[in-house]
């Protein structure tokens, strides 16, 4: 083959490739959903103001709030389902009871856990004159212990196996990997639980209501449409 015909192959093959990156890489991103934008699906879906009424409501309440976990269980395993933001029914009692069980584990585990810990770093801190930086610290354990926990959560839902919740090195490398975009939905979270304090019971099942369905369509979509396996 003469040596211009090879370098023009070799010139359309590496055009070819660069194209082909291009228009995966503007597929990807167009897929891959905005947080302002679930927000607004979601608060839009037929009965949403219903429904948050009642997750809210039974938020309130210790052991009783296991109902309002049971809902946001199924709310993650219906967005990763559908690929879509949806709001389960209220039915099945029992069965949203041990949904909410399961919500709980993960919860435990993930969220409380590490806040607690985190909690009582920061109330010793002050005895090593690091006073200032003790609210720093625990609001940055929040942040972080809520974002964790929702790509645990993900993992979970992946084979309902409570053993995949002892990887955690792969459940922090799911969450480093999307950590840059889920800081904003963290911090509306955080927001709900520092600015609604009196009525903690609707900050805390709405912001995980908004967490759980960006993360889910965040995870689902690099589930489905890359090569990365968790």
């Amino acid at each position: 083959m003469p040596l211009s015909t090879r370098a023009r192959y070799a010139s359309n093959f590496s055009f070819n490739a660069r194209f082909t990156a291009i228009a995966y890489i503007i597929f990807f991103m167009k897929e891959m959903p905005i947080f302002e934008e679930v927000f607004n699906r979601l608060i839009k879906l037929p009965g949403f103001g219903f429904k948050f009424l009642i997750g809210g409501l039974l938020s309130f309440v210790p052991i009783v709030n296991i109902f309002a976990f049971g809902y946001l269980y199924r709310l993650s395993r219906a967005v990763r389902k559908s690929g879509q933001p949806v709001l389960p029914a209220w039915h099945d009692w029992s069965g949203l009871f041990l949904d909410g069980l399961r919500f709980t584990v993960v919860w435990l585990v993930y969220w409380l856990l590490p806040i607690s810990l985190a909690s009582l770093i920061a109330l010793l801190m002050p005895f090593v004159y690091l006073e200032a930086l003790s609210s720093i610290f625990f609001l940055t354990s929040v942040l972080l212990s809520t974002v964790l926990f929702s790509s645990a959560l993900y993992r979970y839902n992946m084979q309902k196996n409570f053993k995949d919740l002892l990887d955690l090195l792969l459940i922090i490398r799911m969450t480093g990997m999307e950590m840059p975009r889920l800081i904003l939905p963290g911090f509306v979270f955080l927001g709900f639980l520092v600015l609604l304090q009196p009525f903690y019971g609707f900050a805390i099942f709405g912001g995980f209501l908004l967490l759980i369905t960006f993360t889910s369509l965040r995870y689902r979509s690099i589930e489905v449409n890359s090569s990365v396996s968790f």
